[in-house]
């Protein structure tokens, strides 16, 4: 090849570049591109770009990924801040409205004729807009729809919380995409949770928290592709369950009239309230047997008012994950839930969760007696922890009756924020962490050398 066509064909490559570089790819994309583009940030972050140019100044509207609503951290802070009662419910007030008027706006905005999901989270919530919500919901085809209304600022609405109800009506809304449902604080009828899973095909995820018109629910039907049902704070008093695709189950609430008729693909399941306190005593019952028989993996709320050894438990060979949260004050004895532990000899892990303990002198010291050996337990998880005497005592024998054990983890959170957002929780546990190490320096002479110990 002659010298002039090298130069000839260079010169035709620099020029192609050339007209390469110069185009302005980003704007000539669709705008339905662009708007999978930007989902992939968050809604606010999407809503910054409005500044890069005149013709970005709304393309962050064809926004389709989770929209994303959460005051709970800022409600957090403004409850631990030190001024008057009086002028934290003023600044509460203010932000309230400033949050539904920036919700409002953003809802309108918005052009997607799909979104990936939509959560709000907001103390009170808006009794006037929960429909329209639901409605908005609906109409974009979200897969995954989070209403949490619960109270983190109780202080100054102890007792309005009672008398402002966030109520969805029975409505048929057509939502064949709608994966995961979660309402808390949303006041829902077993008739409005039917009529959910009648128009939700492709439901897998429902939690209802704290409903208080929630006293029966039916869950049963041939097409149900339910895998994790919740129901926490309900006070259910009669519950039919016959879901064979049902994975995961959690109640916690009044003791009612329940019955299980099917659930083959259980694996999971959590007890609490009332409910937990009567379970933790009639283990042997038909119906509590076929459950726990069943699961892998079993969480248990012990009730604060059961003191003493439970005897004559039976043995559940099947649970490999053991989870217990119990209600604990300084000194106080721990022989409920040592001889709980009886019942699960081949769990290989362990969760314990101290709720409500205080620092203090205990006027007895307490000493445990637990009987069996967990060859199979492999880790020791501990919330709640305070350095109490009874607590320490408690860890103590679990450390001597687990020779495998490889890996003790504490977690400065309590079981109260287990349902908080996760920067409210990361909060915690970083304005904890010095506390925590304190509380966990009276365990480490007593853990094993092999083992490691984890502060989160």
């Amino acid at each position: 090849m002659t010298q002039g066509k090298i130069i000839a064909k260079q010169g035709s490559r620099n020029i192609t570049r050339n007209r390469f570089e110069k185009r302005d790819i980003i704007n000539t994309m669709p705008n339905e591109i662009i708007g999978n583009i930007l989902s992939r940030l968050t809604v606010k972050e999407a809503a910054r770009t409005s500044v890069l140019s005149t013709a970005w100044r709304y393309q962050w509207t064809y926004f389709s990924g989770v929209l994303d609503f959460d005051h709970s951290l800022r409600t957090y802070l403004l409850r631990r801040e030190h001024v008057g009662l009086l002028t934290k419910c003023m600044v509460f007030v203010c932000e309230w409205e400033r949050f539904m008027t920036h919700l409002e706006h953003v809802m309108k905005t918005l052009k997607s004729p799909s979104m990936q999901g939509l959560r709000i989270c907001m103390d009170l919530g808006n009794p006037w807009k929960v429909a329209e919500w639901v409605k908005f919901a609906a109409e974009k085809n979200v897969r995954t729809l989070d209403l949490d209304f619960s109270y983190n600022f109780t202080e100054p609405f102890f007792e309005v919380s009672d008398t402002i109800r966030n109520v969805l009506s029975p409505k048929s809304f057509e939502m064949k995409s709608l994966c995961v449902l979660r309402l808390a604080s949303v006041d829902v009828s077993g008739e409005t949770i039917q009529c959910f899973l009648a128009s939700c095909p492709l439901l897998e995820t429902l939690c209802v928290i704290e409903s208080q018109l929630l006293g029966r629910l039916k869950v049963c039907g041939p097409a149900l592709r339910l895998k994790h049902l919740e129901l926490v704070e309900c006070n259910i008093l009669y519950l039919d369950i016959y879901a064979e695709n049902l994975m995961t189950f959690r109640y916690s609430g009044d003791y009612g009239k329940f019955n299980f008729e099917s659930f083959p693909s259980l694996v999971e399941a959590s007890f609490g309230g009332r409910y937990a306190s009567y379970l933790q005593s009639n283990m042997d019952d038909a119906d509590f047997y076929g459950v726990l028989s069943q699961v892998h993996v079993l969480k248990l709320e012990l009730s604060a008012y059961h003191q003493g050894t439970l005897e004559g438990l039976p043995v559940f060979g099947n649970v490999k994950q053991l989870e217990l949260e119990i209600p604990h004050v300084c000194g106080a004895e721990l022989d409920c839930p040592v001889s709980l532990l009886s019942a699960f000899p081949s769990i290989c892990v362990l969760k314990i969760k101290f709720l409500r303990s205080n620092l203090g002198e205990a006027e007895q010291e307490w000493k445990a007696s637990l009987k069996h050996e967990y060859p199979s337990l492999r880790e020791l998880e501990v919330s709640g922890y305070r350095r109490d005497s009874s607590q320490i005592e408690l860890l103590i024998s679990i450390f001597a009756k687990a020779p495998n054990l490889n890996r003790i983890v504490v977690d400065p959170l309590s079981s109260f924020y287990v349902d908080r957002s996760p920067d409210v929780k990361a909060r915690i546990r970083k304005m904890r962490r010095e506390s925590t190490i304190w509380f966990v320096d009276a365990l480490k002479p007593h853990v094993p050398p092999p083992v490691e110990l984890i502060v989160l």
